[in-house]
């Protein structure tokens, strides 16, 4: 409901990126500022939806909260962006600032795609576009320091994540499609229920293309064993919601469902990461 689940996956593959591409560990203010910044977008989205939410049909809790608790978030919102303005203005960096001005303009780009101009854009898939944009919002201190040498490797690893965190947005939208329907909410399962369908057949490929790539040592080995990974556990996710189960369960009740897709992206990341520390 506060969007902590996706500040959680952006931080831990803000660590991960930064760990490979900048060898060192991410700064407090980066840490916050990333944090801070990704709450702030998906608490507009959210605030965005429940305005035009449809109290008398199902919908999901976020969405209620939203709807219920939008003036007390409103505030809440103001004040966490005026304190992301501070941290930035005072501890960024003047690469930091110039990658971080694009990165907000992708954001506004997105926002405005997503809540006014879908029709316009509905050929390029929303949760495509959230895949794109949270992967290059993870990135943003490689791309500020990465070596000349490495930039291919950066660039491949932004492609294969910005993929997974695609699968993760499709898993969502399949678990919550029953809502969306009722609610008129935009989704690449509902206006292709194929792309669903696809998913488990996408995620092995994913997932063999990611290992080549390891072996072949284009991107970084600690970062394609995450991203495997998180390929396995949402092909078991997605796997466990097409069985009979689902009828009963999972399609009525997406809540924990959805927190195991979150989980899917965010406990590779400490295990390996963990474990690399460690060694």
């Amino acid at each position: 409901m506060l969007s902590l689940d996706a500040v959680s996956v952006g931080l831990v593959w803000l660590f991960v990126f930064t760990d490979q591409f900048c060898h060192r560990s991410p700064s407090g203010y980066e840490l916050a500022i990333i944090g801070l910044s990704i709450w702030l977008v998906y608490t507009a989205d959210r605030l965005f939806d429940s305005l035009h939410l449809d109290t008398a049909q199902s919908h999901t809790v976020r969405h209620r909260f939203h709807f219920r608790h939008r003036k007390t978030i409103c505030v809440v919102w103001i004040l966490a962006l005026a304190l992301d303005t501070a941290v930035v203005v005072s501890y960024a960096t003047e690469s930091q600032l110039r990658w971080g001005c694009a990165a907000i303009a992708t954001v506004l780009a997105y926002v405005v795609s997503v809540q006014f101009v879908k029709d316009a854009v509905g050929w390029f898939p929303k949760e495509l576009r959230a895949g794109m944009v949270f992967a290059f919002g993870v990135s943003l201190n490689a791309w500020v320091e990465v070596a000349p040498e490495e930039l291919i490797a950066l660039a491949v690893s932004v492609a294969m994540i910005a993929l997974v965190f695609t699968a993760n947005c499709v898993t969502i939208a399949a678990l919550e499609s029953d809502m969306d329907r009722v609610q008129n909410f935009d989704s690449w399962v509902l206006r292709s229920p194929f792309a669903a369908r696809v998913l488990p057949t996408a995620l092995g490929l994913h997932a063999l293309v990611v290992a080549g790539l390891g072996v072949a040592d284009v991107i970084p080995g600690i970062l394609a064993f995450c991203l495997i990974a998180s390929d396995g556990l949402l092909l078991s996710l997605g796997r466990t919601l097409s069985s009979p189960m689902r009828c009963g369960g999972a399609q009525a009740r997406p809540g924990p469902w959805v927190t195991l897709a979150d989980l899917a992206l965010v406990f590779p990341v400490v295990v390996f990461s963990g474990v690399a520390t460690i060694l």
